[in-house]
């Protein structure tokens, strides 16, 4: 297994209107390497993380519940090297691993690699949120230690977690 800090060109399942379009991911990671972390097995793309720091206004909006991150756009990523003393509100925004792959502790090694990007700023971290649409995302918040926040005005559930107790968790 590789894990990789580099885009790979491999197909997305995106549906429905609430997850980010994988055009608008991609600008992302060109400007901002951190915000993707993935794995490889045969040149095959297994896994994925993105986590990444939002704007204050997109992470406020977040934690109200207002936010779908279909919406989200490349000037809504914070840059972690400007501002140097300014909070960083990291979004776990999408964790995915394909099925064959799970059960493994894959997921807990792409979420180590993703954090660890952000190691030189780890001091401004402030929190994680998650926006979970499927109970599976939900199931998985709960497990890394995320506590319910609420329900979005798109039928999603908001989590939390300090940064401190997230890099603990995983």
């Amino acid at each position: 297994m590789t894990i990789l800090s580099r885009w790979h060109s491999w197909s997305f399942n995106f549906t429905g209107k609430i997850i980010t379009p994988p055009q608008e991911a991609y600008r992302w990671y060109q400007r901002y390497p951190y915000t993707v972390v993935a794995a490889a097995h045969n040149d095959n793309i297994v896994g994925f993380v993105n986590l990444f720091p939002v704007k204050k206004h997109i992470d406020e909006a977040l934690r109200a519940g207002e936010f779908n991150d279909h919406f989200l756009t490349l000037d809504g990523v914070e840059d972690i090297h400007i501002a140097s003393d300014t909070p960083l509100h990291m979004f776990l925004c999408c964790v995915v691993v394909d099925s064959a792959y799970r059960a493994q502790g894959l997921t807990r090694v792409l979420l180590k690699a993703a954090a660890a990007q952000y190691a030189d700023v780890a001091h401004r971290c402030t929190e994680v949120i998650t926006d979970n649409v499927t109970p599976e995302g939900e199931a998985f918040s709960r497990r890394y230690g995320f506590r319910e926040l609420l329900r979005s005005d798109h039928d999603s559930t908001v989590y939390t977690q300090s940064w401190v107790d997230f890099v603990k968790r995983i």
